[in-house]
């Protein structure tokens, strides 16, 4: 199965991993700053945060050993979803994990051949695929690998990569090592977050 997608728009995008949160730490939250406006909003957003580096951490060497793209773009095309939910019964539920938008074809090993054709390669373990129909552009000062729909010059659309998220839910070694990595630096994270917040540090 190809790895090249081909999108309507740039902002084309998939859903993220997902990592539970322990029900236990957010009502311990809940409970202690029950009397600071905002505050569990604070405590837990703060330690939500260093976990969400801690999990793109993770993911970084995993996804780039099994794709061609650097590290760097990993980290730049991989943003966190955090955002909490308040229930009917008046409870905080959190929704946290990442998502990204597809990646341009061009930032992943993919160039021109001597034929003028572009071959691509998307995962390393795969073997490059040549794309009969496509071609390099810069259109409105954005250069990617774009195809023609038809016989046409126009209409064209670009062609892209998996998002970072469908990197990560593709190796379940991969997802398992971020909710873990992610989990562990939350709990370490979250009695500190409520000690700040109680103090007014930072606040």
């Amino acid at each position: 199965m190809s790895d090249v997608y081909r999108a309507d728009r740039r902002s084309y995008y998939d859903g993220g991993v997902m990592v539970d949160i322990a029900e236990d730490s957010l009502d311990k939250a809940t409970r202690l700053l029950a009397g600071i406006s905002g505050g569990v909003y604070k405590a837990v957003g703060s330690a939500l945060s260093r976990a969400a580096a801690s999990g793109k951490t993770a993911a970084k060497g995993a996804v780039t050993k099994e794709y061609t793209i650097s590290q760097s773009e990993f980290l730049a095309r991989t943003k966190n979803i955090n955002h909490f939910v308040r229930e009917t019964g008046g409870g905080i539920s959190v929704v946290f994990g990442f998502r990204g938008n597809v990646i341009p074809l061009i930032k992943f090993n993919t160039r021109v051949n001597g034929s003028g054709q572009i071959v691509t390669q998307v995962k390393r373990s795969g073997t490059a695929e040549t794309l009969n129909r496509a071609f390099s552009a810069q259109i409105s000062g954005h250069r990617g690998i774009f195809e023609r729909v038809g016989v046409s010059r126009f209409p064209i659309k670009e062609l892209y990569g998996p998002a970072t998220p469908q990197m990560m839910l593709a190796n379940e070694a991969v997802t398992d090592e971020i909710d873990r990595k992610m989990a562990e630096t939350y709990e370490k994270r979250i009695d500190h977050e409520i000690l700040r917040v109680l103090n007014g540090w930072g606040v």
